[in-house]
């Protein structure tokens, strides 16, 4: 009995040593053919984008970012301003105050719209299913975006 009980112990710890030097092989394998990847390079790669459709979909980014990053650029502006206008409580309630979180909110909405029209102009360009399973993807960001833009 004594040594079945051995043999079980040492044939659950063989067991999960394989498995455990097994997967961590499969998983250096796997970061290691995706390490050289730009993050665009493994879209291209994740959603099977064709040379063709590869150039449009560059084309979009390349003229996306630009006006992402100009309203970062304002958002932080504007919350940074609203930020100092709430730390000071005479303020509380000026128009000040009433402008700069109403432009905040314009700011958010103008910006969740252009990215839900970037993200449904990519999917375009991609084949129904690449677009389909892209847009799964992109679901939870669409959805809160969707959301803000229409509130």
């Amino acid at each position: 009995m004594r040594s079945l009980f051995n043999t079980l112990i040492l044939s659950i710890c063989l067991g999960l040593f394989v498995f455990s030097a097994i997967y961590f092989w499969q998983k250096h394998r796997i970061d290691e053919h995706h390490e050289h990847l730009t993050t665009f390079e493994w879209f291209c790669e994740e959603f099977e984008v064709t040379p063709e459709q590869r150039k449009k979909i560059e084309a979009l980014h390349t003229a996306y970012f630009p006006e992402c990053e100009d309203h970062c650029i304002h958002y932080a502006d504007t919350k940074e301003t609203l930020a100092h206008i709430i730390e000071d409580p005479d303020l509380d309630q000026a128009p000040e105050h009433v402008d700069a979180a109403r432009s905040l909110a314009e700011l958010e909405k103008e910006a969740d719209k252009e990215f839900i029209d970037f993200v449904y102009s990519v999917a375009a360009e991609m084949s129904p299913e690449s677009s389909e399973r892209y847009l799964t993807r992109m679901k939870g960001w669409l959805d809160q975006s969707t959301k803000i833009a229409k509130d």
